[in-house]
Formats: structure tokens, sequence, C-alpha cells
């Protein structure tokens, strides 16, 4: 008689991958936190972070393409992609909310922007507005809210008065 197979258990897949990734940001926050501060973008003190942040940051990014492991959103927002420096705010990044509208009068044009200040690069974030839902997910009309859209429409068309056209002959002089 063959044996009865067990039921799979459902986990994460890659595991081990997920702890790597997961310790190698932890220790690059960490060795980011424990360096000495840091100068303005370009002095000789900017260059003042650990190596090893920086190693593992780029490690990080390396074992997160070559496993295929998706990385959250959180997560890559506090990464630079240009350095792999880990953005902590008032340490190694700048925050700041821009408004580029005329005269910042749409509230909804809110952008952040998250500064490195270790190698200048710039990420923008909008803030505020309202994330627009999926096609599938949102309410198709149905039939009924289309033909009263039409009978609408035609009521005000006939209750406008009829245009006249005023024809003029044409002179040719």
């Amino acid at each position: 008689m063959p044996k009865d197979k067990l039921p799979k258990t459902k986990g994460v897949q890659n595991k081990h991958l997920h702890f790597r990734t997961t310790f190698l940001y932890q220790a690059a926050t960490y060795l980011t936190l424990h360096s000495p501060a840091a100068g303005p973008v370009g002095s000789a003190s900017s260059h003042a972070y650990s190596n090893r942040a920086l190693q593992m940051g780029s490690d990080l990014q390396a074992v997160s393409r070559k496993g295929q492991v998706r990385l959250s959103a959180e997560l890559k927002r506090t990464i630079c992609k240009c350095c792999n420096t880990v953005l902590i705010p008032g340490r190694t990044a700048t925050h700041t909310i821009e408004n580029d509208s005329k005269g910042a009068k749409k509230p909804w044009a809110d952008v952040l922007v998250i500064g490195c200040t270790f190698c200048g690069a710039k990420k923008r974030f909008p803030v505020g507005a309202t994330k627009q839902l999926k096609k599938a997910q949102r309410m198709p009309k149905t039939t009924s809210e289309e033909v009263g859209q039409q009978t609408d429409e035609q009521s005000v068309n006939s209750a406008l008065p009829p245009t006249s056209i005023a024809t003029t002959p044409l002179t040719s002089g």
C-alpha cells in the first residue's frame, strides 16, 4: 500500500534568505547608528560612516535580488538606491515636504522628499493622496445606471430652447 502524502505546511519560502536579509538590515542600522556623526554632503567628514554598514546594505540588495526575495515597501524606503546607506532621519537622511503646485494651493500635491546625506540622492513619495483602486476592484456601472444617465441627458437637452441659426445671404461685392 502506498503511503499517504502528508499535507504541505504553508510557510515562507526561502526562510533562510528572509532571516539573512533581516539580519543584514538590522546590522547595517546598528552600525550606522553607532558610527561617528557625519557632516554635510561633499565634506571630508561625510564619509565617516562605517564601511561595514555600507557593505551590509549592498549585501542586503544583492541577497534580495539573487534570491528573488521581495523587500517590503517600508524597508525599501529606508535604503538609498544609489549608495545602499540605511536612511535614518536626522542622521543619514533629511526629510522635507514639498508642494510644487501654484502657491501650494493643492494639498493633495504634497510630496515627501527624503535626501541621502551620504551621496546626495533624493527619493520622492506622494503624501496624503489617496491611491486609486485597481480596475477590477472598482464598482462597474450597472445597465440601469447607464440608462438613467442617458434619460437625464435627454431630459436636459429637451428642456433647452431650440437654437435658431440666422442665415444671411452672401453677397458678392
